[in-house]
């Protein structure tokens, strides 16, 4: 029977599948509503089927991608820790006379995790918690990476006469590490308690004043440098 002038044709409902926009927007949803799934409601309690749905596609589309929600997860951390593995790279292969910038590292690190506010919710429940189901996974995908090559640019700065003598390069690097990320792993306390924020210059602030207390923790003695 033929429409009728002036009728309106119903538009299709679309089903879900592959999202418009091609192989790079698809990857980008599921990405970006894992994030967000996975800061709301935790690792555990986020399905595949869920995250593909607020994606607009299906958990086929999870497995072609990214092989599962495990590998899904490795996809968002090597996203997020990408420049500060090509910043420690960039280091690791300065020439001796060139002085690693120690802060900048620093400040890298904890504008990773201002950036990206499931990973420390993430750190905490999944990689620190009992069980640790993401342990294995952080610690192949970024921190057996950034943990040797901190240690490795400590031990070259102390080297250089730059930091204390009786430096241990490895207790200083969890030294350092701590005071990057407790700000974050803390601020749903610290946010109401003492009104922490880290954003915009509120975040400039803490790192300056986070990498000025490791370097002057740690500077060489005067009487070392004479």
């Amino acid at each position: 029977m033929a429409v009728q002038a002036g009728a309106t044709r119903k538009r299709p409902t679309r089903r879900p599948g592959r999202p418009q926009g091609g192989d790079a927007a698809v990857r980008g949803a599921l990405l970006s509503h894992a994030r967000e799934l996975f800061l709301k409601h935790g690792f555990g309690d986020v399905s595949t089927r869920r995250i593909a749905a607020a994606a607009g596609t299906t958990p086929a589309m999870i497995h072609y991608y990214f092989g599962d929600k495990f590998g899904l997860y490795r996809a968002m951390l090597d996203e997020a820790v990408q420049p500060l593995l090509a910043e420690l790279r960039r280091l690791e292969a300065a020439p001796v006379p060139a002085p690693p910038d120690l802060e900048g590292l620093m400040t890298l690190y904890m504008r990773m995790l201002a950036t990206n506010p499931w990973l420390p919710s993430l750190i905490v429940h999944e990689v620190l918690g009992e069980g640790g189901r993401m342990r294995d996974q952080f610690i192949e995908h970024f921190a057996g990476r950034l943990a040797p090559a901190l240690v490795a640019i400590l031990g070259r700065e102390r080297e250089r006469g730059t930091l204390r003598a009786d430096l241990d390069p490895r207790l200083a690097a969890i030294s350092a590490l701590s005071l990057c990320i407790f700000p974050f792993v803390s601020l749903p306390v610290t946010s109401r308690v003492l009104g922490l924020s880290v954003e915009g210059e509120d975040f400039e602030r803490l790192a300056r004043h986070t990498t000025r207390l490791f370097r002057e923790g740690t500077a060489a003695r005067l009487e070392q440098q004479q």
